[in-house]
């Protein structure tokens, strides 16, 4: 016995008409086999929002009608501006389940995919994204999509004109064994649901966890990045078949531009073993965006060796600073001993064209110039002429003086007394 998809006649029997109370159904937006989408307006509040049936044959299934109600409800808990928002639920006069969600405007995934074929690297990757950005929150809250597709992922626009990306249909295709023979019996929509089954739930496992949701993401990727599934076969049954048992091929090898590192986190995600692929939806988001950076980096070639050239240039500034600010603090020893020298030179010349002081022979022959006292305010031009008066006892006294070790002379104020107190230093 086929299972039918809603008839035409219930679903062109619904606009027009006001469920809930409050909810006056406009128009169709999409229907498949599990139910359809109207476009509603609460006429409460004049607020816009879109309405999604239960089938009538789905609707018949008590298990069916707990699990849409359940995980409609488990769905709205989940904050994730990447997941679509259930704002309430009900069920018609008819008996017919309907969840209340936000009004979309855009496309889904498919009908970007069929109209472009593939998609730049950049795009696709920003799409995963913010795919795993939604699977981060809906795994933290126990919730496991398992039936991700291009039909459920839907492309709209935020207000600075970016691409918004949110999952659809959140929570509601948790299949059992059963549910699922019925599935793969139907036309148009479990076709597209199986290129992006994992191994596991194929096979209609048990054991489906949040790691079957990172593999329809990565057969996602493939597609976004080439065009078609990662397994093609001509018949449903070949398709689960190569997907349980033979690795997916490399993206590259139909997208060479396809970066490395990207092409190796998608061959992650599409492993067939659980155990082999990421871990969680973070680890997966954190290796494509890692990639992502590598990349931007990639793409600079001077970038390193401007980098590098950078920091020698600020290490260099950093050490030429620092030697002129040294030198700054320390005079010029030449222009010192010249001056010293000119200074002595003036001191052993008597007044009155005397003759030179002469010191005893037992005296020693002094190493560096006499000490003068600084004088603290006397100018340069005034300075010689000090020291020339100076008599021969004094410039005795001042060789005796040199003999015994110098005392540490009061700290110059400037002009000349900086430059006697160079003087002091051994050549």
């Amino acid at each position: 016995m086929s299972v039918r998809e809603p008839a035409t006649e219930e679903v062109d029997r619904l606009p027009g008409t006001t469920v809930g109370g409050k909810y006056r159904i406009e128009r169709l937006i999409g229907k498949g086999g599990m139910g359809a989408v109207y476009a509603a307006q609460n006429t409460a509040i004049g607020k816009r929002v879109a309405l999604k049936f239960l089938s009538r044959d789905a609707a018949q299934n008590r298990e069916a009608a707990q699990r849409f109600q359940r995980e409609a409800k488990a769905a709205s808990l989940v904050e994730s501006e990447h997941i679509v928002q259930v704002f309430d639920a009900g069920t018609s006069a008819e008996g017919l389940p309907f969840l209340v969600m936000e009004h979309l405007t855009g496309e889904d995934l498919r009908a970007c995919l069929d109209r472009e074929g593939q998609l730049d690297v950049q795009a696709a990757r920003d799409i995963a994204a913010q795919l795993l950005r939604a699977l981060v929150r809906a795994h933290a809250a126990g919730i496991v999509h398992r039936d991700l597709k291009p039909d459920n992922v839907f492309l709209c626009s935020r207000d600075d004109g970016s691409r918004l990306v949110k999952i659809v249909d959140f929570g509601i295709s948790k299949l059992d064994r059963a549910t699922l023979s019925a599935r793969l019996t139907r036309r148009g929509t479990v076709l597209g649901s199986a290129y992006y089954m994992s191994p596991e739930q194929a096979q209609a496992s048990d054991s489906v966890d949040q790691r079957s949701d990172l593999y329809s993401v990565g057969a996602i990727l493939f597609e976004m990045l080439t065009g078609r599934p990662p397994h093609l076969a001509p018949t449903l049954e070949s398709v689960l078949v190569a997907i349980c048992t033979q690795d997916a091929p490399d993206v590259r090898s139909f997208r060479p531009d396809v970066p490395e590192a990207l092409a190796a986190a998608i061959a992650t995600a599409l492993a067939r073993e659980p155990a082999a692929r990421f871990a969680s939806a973070s680890d997966f988001l954190a290796t494509i965006q890692g990639g992502a950076q590598a990349s931007a980096w990639r793409r600079r070639p001077g970038r390193s060796r401007t980098l590098v050239a950078g920091v020698v240039a600020t290490l260099v500034g950093f050490t030429l600073t620092a030697v002129l600010m040294a030198r700054r603090g320390r005079p010029d020893r030449t222009a010192s001993d010249a001056t010293a020298s000119t200074l002595t030179n003036a001191a052993a010349i008597p007044p009155n064209g005397a003759d030179p002081v002469r010191t005893t022979p037992n005296a020693e022959a002094p190493s560096a110039p006499p000490l003068v006292r600084p004088v603290e305010s006397a100018a340069p031009s005034t300075a010689p002429k000090a020291l020339a008066a100076a008599t021969p006892p004094a410039a005795q006294k001042a060789t005796e003086r040199k003999r015994r070790p110098p005392a540490s002379p009061a700290a110059p104020k400037g002009g000349v007394a900086s430059s006697l107190q160079l003087s002091n230093r051994e050549p």
